[in-house]
């Protein structure tokens, strides 16, 4: 099982530095978060430990799909309307495939032109390299990193949400590490 890369970026490899976007250009090129970079999955953070793997990229940034899967819950993220008022209100889109389901979180609610309601996309077949959405602002407060990014998420079949990774608790259940399926993902063409 090989991934796509979900941005159309220039992948400059892992980095576990956490400023280390500091010296790339972030319009076209992008790292992979690794070890105790604040981006990186299991990287313990002020309020819990991340779930995902944040990769830094503008706001409007397309994302598409790492693989062949059906799109099993689209819903919002962060925001108000996910009553987390201290981030901009985001969304997310789940994708069932061979490898689980993988979480495109901190996006925007973009439809495929041929889908008039969020709730038509479930049950949607999706093509590797498929449109899923858009990367939104995430942070409303400059804290001196970007402030938009992708969120990605890797669960079990079967397991849509497992709530909060709590600091000096066990890995959630149906959580898994997508650290090296996106350093080993193919590039897009």
């Amino acid at each position: 099982m090989s991934w796509l890369f979900p941005l159309k970026m220039k992948k400059l490899g892992a980095t576990d530095d956490s400023m280390s976007f500091q010296n790339i250009d972030l319009e076209t090129e992008v790292e992979i978060p690794v070890g105790n970079h604040i981006g990186a999955f299991g990287v313990e953070r002020r309020h819990d430990v991340h779930k995902g793997m944040d990769l830094y990229c503008p706001e409007g940034t397309e994302v598409f799909a790492v693989e062949d899967g059906v799109i099993c819950d689209e819903r919002p993220f962060t925001g108000g309307v996910n009553k987390q008022p201290w981030w901009e209100d985001t969304w997310a889109v789940s994708v069932a495939g061979e490898s689980g389901i993988v979480v495109y979180g901190e996006i925007g609610p973009d439809l495929p032109t041929n889908v008039r309601l969020a709730s038509d996309i479930l049950g949607m077949e999706v093509r590797r390299g498929d449109f899923i959405g858009r990367v939104k602002r995430v942070l409303k407060k400059d804290k001196g990193r970007p402030r938009s990014m992708l969120h990605l998420v890797l669960h079990q079949h079967g397991v849509l949400s497992n709530g909060t990774w709590e600091i000096g608790k066990d890995q959630p259940p149906g959580l898994l590490n997508p650290t090296q399926l996106l350093l080993e993902s193919e590039n897009q063409a």
